[in-house]
């Protein structure tokens, strides 16, 4: 056979093995659990104790977004969240990403249907914050990232709620486009859809939606005395000593 005939030999015998160890390496990733798997299946009561957000705002103004969650049944809500978008609206939503042709998805942004445009989401309302378990003092000076506990667009997370115990969703946004405005909200109990929030009572909701108006003149503003405070109003002249 000769040493070159014996070293193929030796190399094809090492490559079997090699192959197999491969290809399970590729059927292990394939069975990857399923991300649903550890949401329980079933019908979770919620109630929603309240639900604000100014209707009449005016441009480069900040307001809250603010929804109490209240789990009244008896069974651990295995993640309380919710989702800012109108049913039927395919487009994405908060955080900057399009929430429905002209804004009427009813997310914290819309669609531009001006033409040649390479990416059509625009902000109605710029997201400055977003709900937290833990209250988190953010550094505007270094535009500090909003933190995602998800990788979902639309819904925002909290975690479980014990029976009993309630929780607070607060968005603080900027009004950054004129004109009416529709911003919908819906409660999960779930991510995946196999945990399914229902109403604590009949006839009480736990989706809405606000109405208002932006208006195209911002407020008038100043700067304070000390140099740094942005004050709203028009300045007053102080009297000469």
């Amino acid at each position: 056979m000769g040493r070159l005939g014996a070293h193929r030999q030796f190399e094809a015998r090492a490559l079997i093995p090699l192959s197999l160890a491969a290809a399970a390496t590729v059927a292990g990733c394939g069975a990857a659990a399923r991300q649903d798997a550890s949401e329980p299946k079933g019908s979770f009561p919620v109630e929603v104790l309240s639900a604000s957000f100014p209707s009449q705002q005016r441009l480069a103004t900040t307001a809250n977004l603010v929804i109490q969650v209240r789990n009244p049944g008896t069974k651990r809500i295995p993640t309380i969240s919710v989702t800012v978008k109108c049913p039927g609206s395919n487009q994405g939503g908060s955080g900057g990403s399009a929430s429905g042709i002209g804004g009427g998805g009813g997310g914290f942004a819309f669609r531009t249907t001006a033409p040649g445009q390479a990416d059509p989401a625009r902000p109605r309302f710029v997201v400055n914050t977003i709900p937290t378990r833990i209250p988190r003092n953010y550094d505007r000076g270094r535009l500090d990232p909003l933190e995602r506990s998800s990788s979902f667009v639309d819904t925002f997370p909290l975690g479980s709620l014990d029976p009993g115990r309630s929780v607070t969703f607060r968005w603080n946004v900027t009004s950054v486009k004129a004109g009416p405005f529709k911003v919908c909200y819906r409660v999960n109990a779930g991510l995946y859809g196999k945990a399914i929030a229902v109403p604590s009572s009949a006839g009480e909701p736990i989706a809405g939606a606000f109405t208002g108006q932006v208006a195209d003149r911002p407020p008038q503003a100043h700067i304070a005395e000390n140099g740094h405070t942005v004050v709203e109003g028009t300045a007053r002249s102080g009297s000469s000593p």
